[in-house]
């Protein structure tokens, strides 16, 4: 079996998978625009990297029959993910012939891999020529077609695929139309899309298909395991560690280029000036001595490999801009340097009450500084860190109350939930976890770092998962803190490692594997898995209108109960003053204009979840909506200016909720005052 490299990274880790980390095929190294190295997967290296998952794993020990079923219906699941090119019978033939593929992968035989793939190219083929045959001609919108957003099974037939493709087209054509732009530019945009998307399906190397496989197997086992590529690994680092090596810019693939979305604050291309947003990148040059590659219809993941590299690298950029009815090119040369993530940093502001201060943290995510762990006795900054400072900043601001906002944060570094706990509480269990030989650690806290004793309550919804949930859940056992927001968090309470596979033939790295080994408890003995935290005053969210949680997830592991860490006993009872907030806080939404407009939204939203779309211009946005239901813009995420929005009533009530907290509790004995060290 092969040895896995964990000096780098062999950390426990706790991120949700809804919020992705990294792409599944984003390895370039095999493309036109990429430095060529020897395949890195094949059906031998595949067998041994399930071993090492086996190995690790909380609960499967071995692949039987039922995980190499899943194994296979993820495969189909990955390669055609809206489910618009598969027949029905090409799934079932499979999951009725290939029981045990880890017989034929003892033997070294991957043949059903590569079987999978030719039929899913034949069925690629098929639909586009019905594709070609559409967009060549007029739309016809007098006749009205209906979509259903709710989860769909496989097309029975390959007329029902076609059908649904073809109002896939219309959708598309709708929603992405400009409104002075001729039908005819349009459907030959619509369509050169598709040949890209062809073309990209057709030219699948052997490693992105066997990491494909490799991802179906980990997702077979439960949500939140996963093969990485060595881009891959690259992008969990780089979420992980708050920072990147490179220029600063967020890319996306647009029609064929490589669109600059986004400059990053604090990074090379924001000080330099010359790189605007909606520059369209078409050549790079590396700095590795193989000169200019043509980026369009480069796949954007292989483009941001090959703009990535280390500090004080060279890269040469060749830009077009728009400019009136011309377009500009540019040459623009910049030096890579190590960016921090600001728009993921811990983030501070105050807000002034008739009750006193609110201080108000921002938790984006749960990073962590991985080159310091590496070194012996070193004070390594991460979240726990910079949220101690922001707390010490605060209290010298004389802040009465704290609002800490977890929402949207999907987890990060394990160690750094725990951390962040023993800021708020003095002593005691922060959480228990349970391996695979059903052995209990519990992580206790060091008295030393509790700095905060005061009015505390924490905003949450569906999107905050694991290591978010490791501390609203001790914040809750240990009745320290009062819990708001959305009904319930996420439910996530598995704990992953990640392993790096040490690089070969040349390579810096060969990749990782992110294994469940353990689950994660609550002081008072119970788990969120699945569940998620209970909110002690729910504030409605539009959230709450969507299928979001570990309950959703295929093969998500089963919530169980262990007894109470020992010595476990709650701070303090805040039940008789959370009765009374929430009296306030329900009084105030039902005087609320807004509270209700926006109820109504919510409720409108429930009852149309099954509802059949009529694909018309008036309904494409409400489709759009159900299908990405985040409320965070995007296209705005790097330019948020401060953390109060009175637009966003979840949080504008949470305030309430803490004004009222802090007015309520007096000299009464809730809170044991505020300490500033």
């Amino acid at each position: 079996m092969r040895l896995f490299g964990t000096l780098l990274l062999t950390i426990a880790l706790s991120l949700v998978s809804g919020v992705s980390i990294s792409p599944t095929t984003a390895y370039g190294e095999n493309s036109k625009n990429a430095r060529t190295f020897p395949p890195l997967l094949n059906c031998q290296e595949s067998k041994s990297r399930i071993d090492s998952m086996l190995d690790l794993h909380f609960y499967y020990n071995e692949m039987n029959d039922e995980l190499s079923q899943r194994t296979i219906k993820k495969i189909f699941e990955n390669l055609d993910q809206n489910k618009v090119f598969f027949i029905k019978q090409d799934i079932e033939y499979f999951e009725n012939n290939e029981k045990n593929i880890s017989k034929k992968m003892k033997l070294n035989n991957c043949d059903f891999l590569f079987e999978i793939h030719k039929i899913f190219t034949k069925r690629v083929h098929e639909r586009m020529q019905r594709v070609k045959l559409i967009l060549t001609k007029e739309l016809d919108f007098n006749k009205t077609d209906y979509i259903n957003i709710a989860k769909q099974g496989w097309p029975i037939s390959s007329e029902e695929a076609n059908e649904k493709i073809k109002k896939r087209i219309k959708l598309q054509f709708l929603s992405t139309k400009q409104s002075d732009e001729n039908e005819n530019k349009v459907r030959e945009r619509l369509l050169k899309n598709f040949v890209r998307l062809e073309r990209k399906f057709y030219e699948l190397d052997n490693d992105k298909l066997y990491s494909i496989f490799l991802n179906s197997f980990a997702l077979a086992m439960d949500p939140h395991s996963a093969h990485m590529l060595p881009t891959d690994h690259d992008s969990f680092v780089i979420h992980i560690s708050n920072k990147l090596e490179g220029i600063g810019a967020q890319l996306q693939e647009k029609d064929g280029y490589i669109i600059v979305r986004a400059i990053i604050p604090g990074g090379v291309a924001q000080k330099d000036g010359r790189l605007k947003e909606k520059d369209k990148i078409i050549a790079v040059d590396s700095g590795n001595g193989q000169g200019l590659r043509d980026l369009i219809d480069t796949d954007v993941d292989q483009a941001v490999h090959l703009i990535r590299g280390k500090k004080g690298s060279p890269l040469k950029l060749i830009v077009l801009r728009k400019n009136g009815n011309t377009n500009e090119k540019l040459s623009i040369v910049l030096t890579r340097d190590e960016i921090d993530l600001k728009e993921d940093e811990v983030k501070t502001e105050i807000y002034q009450s008739n009750n006193g201060k609110i201080g108000i943290i921002k938790i984006p995510t749960f990073y962590t500084d991985l080159k310091c762990k590496t070194k012996i006795f070193s004070q390594c900054k991460g979240v726990s860190y910079d949220v101690e400072r922001g707390i010490r900043k605060l209290a010298e601001e004389g802040i009465n109350g704290l609002l800490i906002d977890l929402r949207n944060n999907g987890g990060g570094d394990f160690p750094e939930s725990v951390k962040l706990t023993g800021l708020f509480i003095p002593n005691g269990t922060a959480v228990q976890t349970v391996d695979k030989t059903g052995t209990i650690k519990r992580l206790s806290i060091d008295e030393s770092n509790w700095i905060y004793k005061g009015p505390l309550v924490i905003l949450i919804n569906r999107y905050s998962a694991s290591a978010s949930e490791i501390f609203v859940g001790a914040m809750q056992d240990y009745g320290r803190g009062i819990i708001v927001g959305d009904k319930s968090t996420y439910g996530k309470a598995t704990v992953q490692i990640v392993q790096e596979i040490p690089g070969t033939l040349g390579r810096r790295t060969d990749g990782a594997i992110k294994v469940t080994q353990s689950k994660f408890y609550r002081p008072a003995g119970t788990s969120n898995q699945k569940q998620g935290v209970l909110s002690n005053i729910v504030i409605p969210s539009i959230l709450e209108s969507y299928d979001i949680g570990e309950e959703q997830l295929d093969f998500a592991l089963p919530t169980d109960v262990i007894l109470p860490a020992k010595g476990f006993k709650p701070l303090q009872d805040l039940s008789f003053l959370i009765n009374r907030i929430k009296f306030l806080s329900q009084d105030r939404i039902n005087r609320s204009k807004k509270f209700q407009d926006y109820l109504a939204k919510i409720n409108k939203i429930k009852l149309e979840k099954n509802k059949l779309f009529p694909i018309t211009k008036d309904y494409y946005k409400i489709i759009e909506e159900q299908e990405n239901p985040r409320e965070l813009n995007e296209e705005n995420l790097y330019n948020i200016k401060s953390l109060i929005d009175e637009n966003d009533l979840q949080f504008m009530e949470a305030l309430n909720i803490t004004m009222d907290s802090i007015k309520l509790s007096g000299n009464q004995n809730f809170w044991v005052g505020m300490s500033s060290k």
